[in-house]
């Protein structure tokens, strides 16, 4: 298990403890404005969602909500963003050090570590929290469109949980792209880079 160190509230632009770059450390092509070069890449996952709205809404033939478990959606749906983060950490290998906080400010999260991981691993890392989106999409539909208390409290956790990935999915796109197979992927307060082992 990694060591995660919660860091609570802080700024998004802060520096972490960084190590040196080795000298083989070729740094990855990324936009400087990540979150807005990413806002593409929530396009599908939101497709995705709103189908599986209209599916339900078609199969029960009605509003299939009920808006008083609208705001409880909405709790659940924010209260999962340190969660996204904490799934990125505990895929890193045992011995990093992750560190996992939020910005209120900006409304997000981060999970930091400088530790050197596979291409492979980095890929599954940057996927991990993908799971806390498809699981309330998947009770969403299958759940009987009799059931609107549930399918409510389902809707934005889903939503949110695929949507907010976004620059993950940016990200592992780009390593597909750039880093050679068989090499690492690190991360540094300059950015993202790959190492040939």
């Amino acid at each position: 298990m990694p060591n995660i160190v919660w860091e609570g509230n802080q700024e998004w632009d802060r520096e972490f403890p960084d190590t040196p770059l080795p000298e083989n450390a070729v740094k990855m092509d990324r936009p400087d404005d990540i979150l807005k070069a990413s806002l593409p890449y929530g396009i599908p996952p939101l497709v995705v969602c709103f189908l599986a709205v209209f599916y339900k809404k078609n199969a029960g033939g009605g509003f299939i909500f009920d808006l008083r478990f609208m705001p409880l959606s909405f709790v659940i749906g924010f209260a999962l963003i340190p969660v996204h983060e904490l799934l990125h950490a505990v895929c890193y290998p045992k011995g990093a050090t992750v560190y996992v906080g939020v910005c209120l400010k900006k409304i997000a999260a981060y999970a930091v570590s400088f530790t050197p991981v596979s291409r492979r691993r980095y890929i599954v890392m940057s996927l991990a929290p993908v799971v806390q989106g498809l699981i309330p999409l998947l009770i969403f539909v299958l759940c009987p469109v009799g059931y609107k208390a549930v399918l409510t409290v389902c809707v934005v956790p889903a939503f949110m949980g695929l949507i907010s990935p976004s620059p993950d999915y940016m990200d592992v796109l780009l390593i597909i792209k750039q880093v050679p197979k068989g090499a690492m992927v690190r991360a540094s307060n300059e950015g993202l880079f790959w190492l040939k082992e």
